[in-house]
């Protein structure tokens, strides 16, 4: 696997966010295959230098744009304004990241879980000199979780991790429905060679073939492993010591149900876990669904300041 480095001032440039009150930067963290992870640092001119830092993981078929708008609206705008520097990163073949010189979907979410995501925590720390927490949306938190059980130099680099909708699929909630279309995506993919979220307005990023084959073994079997077999996610799990925080959404029965992601939280190996059911019945004002728990005026008022307590709760140098 190729390692993290310090990004090169030629890999590295500025912007000037819209709003005066920001600043931003962007730049790119290497990993294997010759890719370029983009990420996007964001913070307040009022921000200290040495303050807590949110690395900001998009889940399937989007960017970071999840996070934080052209605007400079959206989730990590809530901690941006609470003094938090935010690190929005981007998976391969997402967003601004870059690819090789030739061009080839030949991934699966083991790349993501073994390489990606412990690069973008190695890139991001090299630059951060406070506490570091990662926040995941969907398939990035189960990714994480997998990867930093396998790197345990990257979940060394962290405060903790937050991850809000996530839950690895099987076919035990969803009906009918779920099993056609995880077996549609899977099929649609290997004749194309790649998922067409975009064409098909699923998201602004497509996901390869291998990664939808993987999602349809695990949901038919109850399986959490890597492409080859020789890594079961479920037991790698048990090495995740660090604090986390779960959040899933009462409605979200389809793509992240809460007992499906209680079910990923009891497998942390980690003594500190943190799991909130985010509905009516556990004392929310709604029941939040997939994305409504990170988007919108509803997880700016009763999610994310929950997020951000946790945070400050444990906002320790890693």
């Amino acid at each position: 696997m190729s390692q993290s480095m310090p990004v090169s001032p030629a890999s590295s440039s500025s912007s000037a966010e819209p709003s005066p009150l920001l600043v931003r930067e962007e730049w790119w963290v290497p990993t294997s295959g010759g890719h370029q992870l983009h990420v996007t640092q964001v913070r307040s001119q009022a921000a200290s230098a040495n303050g807590p830092g949110i690395l900001c993981l998009h889940g399937l078929f989007s960017d970071g744009r999840f996070f934080l708008g052209s605007n400079g609206e959206g989730p990590a705008r809530y901690f941006i304004d609470q003094g938090c520097t935010v690190y929005l990163a981007e998976l391969r073949g997402h967003g601004a990241s870059r690819w090789p010189e030739q061009r080839a979907w030949d991934w699966s979410f083991d790349t993501y879980a073994q390489h990606d995501i412990p690069d973008l925590v190695r890139g991001v720390r090299a630059r951060h000199t406070g506490p570091l927490f990662l926040l995941a949306h969907s398939m990035a938190g189960y990714a994480a979780l997998a990867g930093l059980g396998i790197h345990s130099d990257a979940q060394r680099m962290l405060s903790g991790v937050c991850m809000l909708s996530s839950a690895v699929n099987d076919y035990s909630d969803g009906g009918l429905k779920k099993a056609v279309m995880v077996r549609f995506s899977s099929l649609v993919a290997g004749l194309l060679g790649r998922f067409p979220a975009k064409a098909l307005k699923q998201g602004p990023a497509d996901e390869p073939a291998a990664l939808m084959r993987q999602f349809a073994e695990w949901a038919a079997s109850g399986a959490f492993r890597s492409v080859d077999g020789a890594t079961d996610y479920w037991q790698v799990l048990d090495q995740v010591k660090i604090p986390v925080f779960s959040g899933v959404g009462e409605a979200d029965v389809f793509h992240a149900s809460p007992r499906r992601a209680e079910k990923l939280m009891g497998k942390l190996g980690s003594a500190d876990k943190t799991f909130i059911i985010c509905g009516r019945s556990h004392g929310f004002a709604s029941d939040f669904g997939h994305f409504d728990i990170l988007r919108g005026s509803r997880a700016q008022k009763e999610v994310l300041p929950r997020v951000h307590e946790w945070m400050r709760a444990h906002a320790v140098e890693a």
